[in-house]
């Protein structure tokens, strides 16, 4: 393996652990009956709007520009360390557009919520990934991996469409 190798490995290796270092005991725990694991999060805007701010059961979760996001995370959530039925969490996002010349209503902020299952996952992750779809649909994916690797149980990573942006800076 090159050097250059290693210390990719080191740095995918160091970055997943992150979370966990930032995170305390104390936040793993809400009931002593249900082993709890903890999860950063990380934002996907497959959408041409942008996202200022996402909460996820309050927790702050960061922003996206349109058509990115992955490969930052936020720390962190707390899960069942087996997945259940009616397992659900809030989602809390604003939006405006993308467009830099956009004014009035276009430019600004809007609130949207909704309470969204977290799909079913076989086993625990170090990431809950949050994927606003163009359809304003919202998927919470818990995985170790991210969008675009090969096996990972979701969308793909987002792409800009052909031509993007279409306005003139």
């Amino acid at each position: 393996m090159s050097a250059a190798a290693r210390v990719r490995r080191a740095v995918i290796t160091a970055s997943l652990l992150i979370p966990f270092i930032a995170c305390s005991d104390e936040q793993r725990a809400l009931d002593p009956k249900i082993e709890q694991m903890v999860a950063q999060l990380s934002v996907y805007n497959h959408t041409s709007d942008y996202i200022h701010q996402t909460y996820i059961d309050g927790q702050s979760g960061g922003n996206a520009r349109a058509y990115g996001g992955g490969g930052s995370f936020v720390c962190c959530i707390r899960y069942p360390k087996v997945w259940r039925g009616g397992l659900n969490a809030k989602v809390q996002w604003t939006t405006s557009s993308s467009n830099p010349s956009a004014s009035g209503p276009e430019a600004a902020e809007k609130w949207h919520e909704k309470v969204v299952p977290i799909e079913r996952y076989p086993e625990p992750g170090t990431t809950l990934n949050i994927h606003f779809l163009p359809s304003g649909e919202v998927r919470l994916i818990i995985t170790s991996m991210t969008a675009g690797w090969p096996g990972y149980p979701g969308p793909a990573a987002p792409v800009k469409p052909p031509g993007y942006p279409p306005w003139k800076h």
